[in-house]
């Protein structure tokens, strides 16, 4: 599982955002039919507003990024001639989830989005707003964020900061017998990005990202709770450097078009950080329409980490969308290479059905848990268009895999 509890901001901020964008509508892509496409005088989006990242589907323990799904995808590029006017807004959304890691519990929060007054025909907007997380297990979780823009939306800060405590299940492997032990991470931390806009297609940053974490893991075996691997106490210093490519037609529901996204985090005891460690993550995602009612999207993501890194910030199989059908926890490796293809079936204006399948593994032995180097996974999915302008549809995917199964319940496509 990747870091989890920290990135419960960014995953709030951009629902809730997300909802807000309903009352603006995106260009329509090409070959969409009236049937699936907003009116022809709708409101063209205001352009990147806040999105629900790719894989936001509340399956990752607490960790070490603050801000990976706020800014984990740039930007995407403003629609051609969307200079208009938006007035600012408010937004109070509350969203239910259910995953393996969790259990069920209850996201929500409040945000406001506007546009600069000296700046009042940007494409772009900011935003400000906080939100909290509970879990019927006891998690918990707190935080606030501004994202804003600036120079002519050319530059773009994001602050984040948050505190909580999440509790969930551990793989273990122990001498061939598999255990399952309880975590529980308090955590506090805070992180700032600056992204700066190269071109239309392109978006390049960097920032510093602070975390504390206390972690209790009782009944670990003794052999595998040493330092830095199970650490008691941790502190957490980390320098981001990231870019995206995104040519894709549509932020919610794309038909046509690429995201490409690279993303080193490097901790380091110079600011900080109780060990020193590397972990670099990237993703391909193509989409292709078929017809007006279908589309093909495919995925292939990669991570790996070097150096001395904490239980928490290795790649786990399962977290997030790489791949659905595992429970984050049982496959843990230095590496992880995972690729996935999705089928898209706009069925009628509101409801829609996705078949995907893929395969992929964890490499390079990480003590205690379980190594695989082919862990194939496939499922189907139901879709409910809960905004009819902006595409944007309420998820539910059962997944089966190897010896195990999830059901992931969410909002917006799963990549």
């Amino acid at each position: 599982m990747r870091a989890a509890v920290l990135k419960v901001l960014p995953m709030l901020l951009g629902t809730i955002a997300m909802a807000a964008s309903a009352s603006a509508g995106p260009p329509v892509p090409a070959g969409a039919t009236n049937e699936t496409s907003p009116p022809a005088n709708a409101p063209q989006s205001p352009g990147d507003i806040v999105r629900v990242p790719a894989g936001a589907d509340w399956q990752s323990p607490a960790g070490a990024d603050m801000t990976e799904g706020l800014p984990q995808v740039l930007d995407a590029p403003p629609p051609k001639g969307s200079g208009e006017q938006v007035p600012s807004e408010w937004v109070a959304v509350p969203i239910p989830f259910k995953n393996p890691l969790l259990g069920a519990g209850v996201v929500g929060g409040v945000a406001r989005l506007y546009k600069p007054t000296d700046q009042p025909n940007q494409a772009r907007a900011s935003m400000y707003g906080a939100g909290g997380m509970y879990a019927t297990n006891g998690s918990w979780a707190l935080a606030a964020a501004d994202r804003r823009y600036w120079a002519n939306g050319q530059i773009r800060t994001t602050i984040a900061a948050g505190t909580g405590d999440v509790r969930y299940d551990l793989g273990i492997n122990d001498a061939g017998q598999e255990l399952s032990t309880e975590v529980k991470q308090v955590f506090r931390g805070g992180a700032l990005d600056v992204a700066y806009h190269l071109r239309d297609e392109l978006w390049m940053g960097g920032g510093l990202k602070f975390a504390r974490l206390s972690t209790t893991v009782p009944g670990l075996p003794t052999d595998v709770s040493g330092a830095p691997l199970f650490p008691g106490e941790y502190t957490i210093g980390i320098f981001n450097l990231k870019a995206d490519w995104d040519t894709r037609s549509d932020e919610f529901y794309p038909t046509d078009g690429t995201l490409v996204h690279a993303d080193i985090n490097v901790s380091t005891t110079a600011l900080g950080s109780d060990s020193n460690y590397a972990k670099y993550e990237a993703f391909y995602n193509s989409y292709r329409a078929i017809d007006a009612r279908n589309t093909l999207a495919w995925r292939v993501a990669a991570q790996t980490v070097s150096g001395d890194p904490p239980f928490f910030a290795y790649p786990w199989y399962g977290s997030g969308v790489d791949l659905r059908g595992y429970t984050p926890g049982v496959y843990i490796g230095k590496s992880l290479l995972a690729a996935q293809a999705e089928w898209r079936w706009q069925a009628t204006q509101k409801l829609g059905l996705v078949a995907f399948a893929g395969g992929g593994g964890v490499y390079g032995k990480v003590p205690a848990f379980k190594q695989d180097d082919w862990l194939p996974a496939g499922g189907l999915g139901l879709r409910w268009r809960v905004a009819d302008k902006y595409r944007v549809n309420f998820r539910i995917d059962y997944a089966w895999a190897k010896g195990d199964e999830t059901l992931i319940v969410s909002v917006g496509e799963a990549f």
